[in-house]
């Protein structure tokens, strides 16, 4: 296999000699070949990623970013390279043995964020400014409990992702820690954060809890989680009509969807965006200057949906080699021996997923490192 996969390198590298003759219409030619170069690169280095699906993934992502003749996704290609790097440097730097250094980092910042919340809640942030949208401009209000992530959504996602791995640590305080969690869950007032923690926690209680107790604190947490919904933050369904017409609209180009980074993007193949709220005033004063008839569009900049991303970005190819990449991981979890580290990391995985249902938390460089070491740590642990 490392022969192969060698004699494959090689060839990549040797095919770099005919650059030169790579023309692209509409191009310079030595534009082009310093396109064509850096994707050559891209490519080569994704064979070192000793992950077949993550390999694959990152080609893929080269063909579209060529295929869509390098109109949009620079910022994809990009991000994708350096967290294939970092996935790359953590699956060598890290060994089984380091794997509890990183989750307690992980837990310090998560407790930091946690005092600084609270900081803010009494009136003393002194770091952030929150806005709020009032139909046609943002308005500064009083901060809320977001931590140093800059919005309650996205230290609500924090806050659940640590969940399974305060749970697994095999010790009383890790499982006070984690049921007390749900409190700084709640004040996030994210439905869907506050569900994943309860998810979390239900997960690791099905690996180390006498069944009897887990069904009795499933019963509890889904009273409290129905509560929730029902009377502080419901499961929005605004989104639905959007994934629906997002969706529709993946289907005119099913195999490779519209290209990287296109769902918010206008480019010479795609030329609509999504609009998520239009608002009409009559008349605006700001700043002494009187506005009159002023119509605001908010644009969708993200379906909010892993799955409807992936599809609409990457096409029905990219999906199957996410699912496959997932499906991996699964059959390693259930055949591995479930060491703490093991269903932890398998936990903050699936709350990934979850999370991705109705956030899009890899998009966010305040999270993304956290959730590709966490992958790369998972592989680590499953060997």
């Amino acid at each position: 296999m490392i022969k192969n996969k060698e004699k494959i390198i090689r060839g990549s590298i040797m095919a770099t000699i005919f650059i030169a003759m790579i023309i692209v219409q509409g191009m310079a030619e030595r534009q082009a070949n310093q396109v064509v170069f850096m994707l050559a690169m891209i490519s080569i280095f994704s064979l070192y990623l000793r992950n077949l699906w993550a390999t694959l993934f990152v080609i893929w992502t080269v063909f579209l970013y060529a295929f869509f003749k390098f109109s949009c996704g620079n910022v994809y290609l990009t991000n994708i390279l350096f967290g294939a790097m970092l996935y790359l440097f953590t699956k060598n730097c890290f060994k089984k043995e380091h794997i509890n250094l990183y989750l307690t980092t992980f837990l310090w910042f998560v407790f930091v964020n946690i005092a600084y919340g609270v900081v803010q809640l009494i009136g003393f942030d002194f770091i952030f400014h929150t806005y709020r949208w009032d139909g046609v401009m943002s308005v500064r209000s009083i901060n809320a409990f977001t931590g140093f992530m800059g919005a309650q959504s996205i230290l609500g996602m924090l806050l659940a992702l640590s969940v399974p791995i305060l749970a697994s640590r095999g010790s009383k305080s890790g499982w006070v820690c984690a049921i007390m969690m749900l409190f700084p869950l709640y004040i996030c007032t994210t439905a869907l954060c506050l569900i994943a923690g309860i998810v979390g926690l239900l997960f690791i209680l099905f690996f180390r809890a006498r069944k009897t107790i887990f069904f009795i604190v499933l019963a509890i947490l889904m009273m409290f989680g129905l509560f929730y919904v029902k009377k502080v933050d419901n499961l929005g369904t605004e989104r639905f009509p959007q994934w629906h017409k997002s969706l529709s609209d993946y289907m005119i180009h099913p195999i490779t969807g519209w290209g990287l980074d296109s769902f918010a993007n206008v480019a010479p193949h795609k030329d609509f965006k999504y609009s998520q709220t239009v608002a009409k005033t009559e008349k605006y004063k700001k700043d002494g200057v009187v506005y009159e008839n002023i119509t605001s569009i908010v644009w969708w900049d993200n379906p909010h949906n892993l799955i409807i991303t992936i599809l609409y970005e990457f096409g029905f190819i990219g999906f199957v080699i996410v699912f496959m990449y997932h499906r991996s991981m699964l059959f390693k979890f259930l055949r591995s021996s479930k060491t703490n580290n093991t269903i932890a990391l398998a936990g903050f995985a699936a709350l990934f997923v979850l999370l991705s249902m109705g956030h899009f938390p890899i998009h966010l460089a305040r999270l993304s490192p956290i959730i590709i070491c966490g992958y790369a740590l998972l592989e680590v642990n499953l060997g």
